[in-house]
């Protein structure tokens, strides 16, 4: 393997949570809450794990073709309790051997402040 690209520290997580793609400019909701699995995760993205990537009608790949039209929300469990509503870009989809049903692995984003 090469060096590590990535400016941030990435902890390893394993939580579950739900994915939901909403349309940039209004957010209408564009797909019904889809299940995944927190791989890792740091300040500035996450990656996660996925058993398909339909989300009721709507496919992930879109996210990729345009992303500028699309946003991914989920909520982020806190340490002390709680959780805290976050949006996303998608920015890579890939593949790979799992056990655990889930073969697709997504990378997210975090966004700061989600467009108008």
């Amino acid at each position: 393997m090469g060096p590590e690209r990535r400016a941030q520290i990435r902890d390893d997580a394993d939580f579950a949570m739900e994915l939901l793609v909403r349309e940039a400019v209004s957010g209408k909701p564009l797909s019904t809450p889809c299940p995944a699995q927190v791989v890792n995760i740091s300040r500035r993205g996450c990656c996660l794990a996925l058993r398909r990537l339909d989300c009721g009608g709507f496919h992930l790949h879109r996210c990729l073709q345009s992303p500028q039209d699309y946003l991914l929300e989920f909520n982020l469990p806190l340490p002390g309790g709680g959780a805290r509503l976050v949006t996303a870009e998608l920015r890579w989809l890939n593949r790979e051997p799992d056990d655990q049903d889930m073969p697709f692995r997504a990378g997210l984003a975090l966004v700061k402040h989600p467009r108008p």
